[in-house]
């Protein structure tokens, strides 16, 4: 990925990245945070920082931005964060953080059969050689954390819906590249909560604990995203997802400086495979090569 545009791709990826690694810190910060609660205040601070980014952004024009959005993609989008961020919570209660970070790390194989059969896009071979490194490297991170279980069926089963409805988010942002997807985010981000509220599982935390989930919204999801949209426009999604699995070996680095919660020895160890298998992307093709034969929907 030699070009100017893809090397910006790649780093809104990272930066993206980076900030979706803060999520450990924030956690650490709310101990004992009632999980529905945590995410619906965390999704009403995604849509109110959208929300806040259109009209500073697009001003009168936000209006139209509504307007030319594709009413397909802004659903598919929306849904899927909706959806995958709500599982995520399913998850935890039927496995631990490091089966969920290991079943969650499968997004990128989802993410290559979906770009495959959706846009056409052609994964180079050397793809599929780093994500077995970069997955190998996840497993190594969770077996090192020494709780990695997983309750049955149900269990397995939800944390790879988690990892498609990322996968499937990703490829949705590719498929609408030429769009600006912010509404998509908005929508994700109140329907998260609208849905979790109307289920009446939503404990009010106290209003210290509103205003940190609230930044939370705005710093690891509303910032990252934007920067996920953009890079969208010239990265290939299997290059995508597989750069955002250098959160397994972020977000413990950052709540060990920022907490002191030193990591495991396993995590420097995953850690070097996950970013091994992130850097045999260099060898990939630049840009994914679309399949002429390929429907576009």
């Amino acid at each position: 990925m030699g070009n100017p545009s893809s090397l910006r791709g790649l780093l809104l990826i990272a930066g993206a990245t980076f900030f979706w690694s803060l999520s450990g810190v924030f956690v650490r910060w709310l101990p004992g945070m009632d999980p529905w609660s945590f995410n619906a205040f965390r999704g009403l601070g995604l849509g109110l920082s959208m929300a806040l980014w259109i009209v500073l952004r697009y001003g009168r024009a936000s209006v139209d931005l509504l307007r030319r959005s594709p009413v397909q993609g802004l659903l598919i989008s929306a849904s899927f964060f909706a959806l995958g961020s709500s599982l995520y919570i399913s998850a935890l209660d039927l496995a631990s953080v490091a089966a969920v970070s290991c079943l969650t790390a499968t997004s990128g194989l989802f993410a290559a059969l979906m770009a495959r059969l959706w846009l056409g896009e052609r994964t180079a071979p050397v793809f599929y050689l780093a994500m077995l490194l970069a997955l190998a490297g996840v497993a190594v991170i969770a077996l090192g954390e020494g709780d990695v279980r997983v309750q049955g069926l149900a269990g397995t089963a939800t944390g790879l819906a988690v990892a498609a409805c990322f996968a499937a988010q990703s490829v949705a942002l590719r498929r609408y590249r030429s769009f600006d997807m912010e509404p998509a985010f908005l929508l994700g981000g109140f329907f998260t909560f609208a849905v979790i509220a109307a289920l009446g599982i939503v404990v009010v935390p106290p209003w210290q604990s509103i205003a940190l989930l609230l930044l939370m919204g705005l710093v690891q999801l509303a910032i990252p995203l934007v920067l996920y949209m953009h890079g969208a426009r010239s990265v290939a999604t299997s290059h995508m997802v597989l750069i955002t699995m250098a959160d397994a070996v972020l977000n413990p680095l950052w709540v060990w400086l920022v907490h002191g919660e030193l990591p495991a020895f396993a995590v420097f160890i995953g850690g070097a495979l996950v970013l091994g298998g992130i850097a045999l992307t260099a060898f990939a093709p630049s840009g994914a090569q679309p399949d002429p034969g390929a429907e576009r929907l």
